[in-house]
């Protein structure tokens, strides 16, 4: 089973009232079309709703005709626990919800309360295949008349990879979280996903930071660290991390997980999402993350000069 996953997708800006052939290029197409899963985690809610939540940073929504670019591409399964997916309270994920099953395209992470919204099951090869999606604690995990998306809990996220490894034949965890504009992980971070991968974990993904993060292999299981954006114009970053984005495509079967990775350009100068060439100087950069990511020492001492430089805005 080929799973593709990519970062945020947010239609906003240049990309509202486009077709998925005015966005992504052909092969980009041919990638997201040739996974039998294709995964992007939806930034916003898809809903006309005007009720917002008091929240600090952006209340962000698209409208409802905006499934047609994400179905249009070629995607089929979408996850939610994230920070903005509840901008419009519960009315804006009721609508979501029901924008995605009226077009048959599956999701995790949010929805209501009582229901087991953290975890999806796929079936291939006589194997099973557990998606969590879990995100850290902001402004959508908190319950919103019976709505929420599944927040980080170490010890709920401890029983649940422990129970199902006994119970299916891989585990994935897509996790949103980490530190805006930073692409590297916070060591707490680091020492979290290891930690997912040492009680069960097959594959962790992350998204949330809006640049590309490093990677590294675990315990024979891949960890990358952020995914950047996919889809998510905004022409007040142009020409920065914020126009670069990771897609993934593991392999899952009956002998070992493989992966793929791919870099997109998206939202630049162009108001398009292509494929790079592996001959583009972003590639180097993320090698020379990678290696970061392997520095515990260097990896604290750039943490702590990202917090220095972001003193301002955690003193306000």
């Amino acid at each position: 089973m080929k799973i593709l996953i990519t970062g945020d997708f947010c239609p906003i800006g240049r990309a509202t009232n486009k077709s998925a052939e005015q966005v992504f290029g052909e092969e980009t197409l041919e990638l997201i079309n040739s996974a039998d899963l294709a995964i992007t985690n939806l930034e916003c809610p898809l809903t006309n709703s005007e009720q917002k939540i008091s929240k600090s940073g952006p209340n962000l929504k698209v409208e409802p005709f905006s499934i047609n670019l994400l179905k249009g591409a070629g995607f089929n399964f979408v996850t939610l626990a994230n920070n903005h997916i509840l901008d419009y309270g519960c009315e804006g994920l009721i609508d979501t919800l029901d924008v995605l099953n009226s077009n048959e395209i599956g999701y995790v992470g949010a929805g209501k309360v009582d229901d087991d919204i953290s975890t999806q099951y796929f079936k291939f090869l006589k194997k099973t295949l557990a998606i969590i999606n879990v995100c850290e604690n902001e402004w959508s995990t908190e319950p919103n008349l019976g709505y929420k998306a599944y927040g980080l809990d170490e010890i709920e996220m401890y029983n649940q990879i422990t129970k199902l490894k006994n119970e299916v034949d891989y585990i994935l965890v897509v996790h949103h979280g980490g530190n805006e504009f930073y692409n590297l992980p916070a060591p707490r971070l680091k020492k979290l996903f290891r930690f997912f991968v040492d009680i069960g974990a097959d594959a962790v993904i992350n998204h949330h930071t809006h640049c590309i993060s490093g990677m590294e292999i675990y315990k024979n299981s891949p960890i990358f660290y952020s995914l950047g954006n996919f889809v998510f114009d905004n022409q007040n970053y142009e020409s920065t991390d914020w126009n670069f984005g990771l897609g993934i495509m593991l392999n899952f079967n009956d002998a070992k997980l493989s992966y793929e990775t791919y870099v997109f350009e998206q939202f630049g100068k162009e108001a398009k999402v292509d494929l790079l060439g592996s001959k583009h100087e972003y590639h180097q950069k993320i090698l020379d993350l990678n290696k970061k990511v392997q520095d515990d020492k260097k990896l604290d001492e750039s943490y702590k000069a990202f917090i220095k430089n972001k003193s301002k805005l955690y003193n306000s």
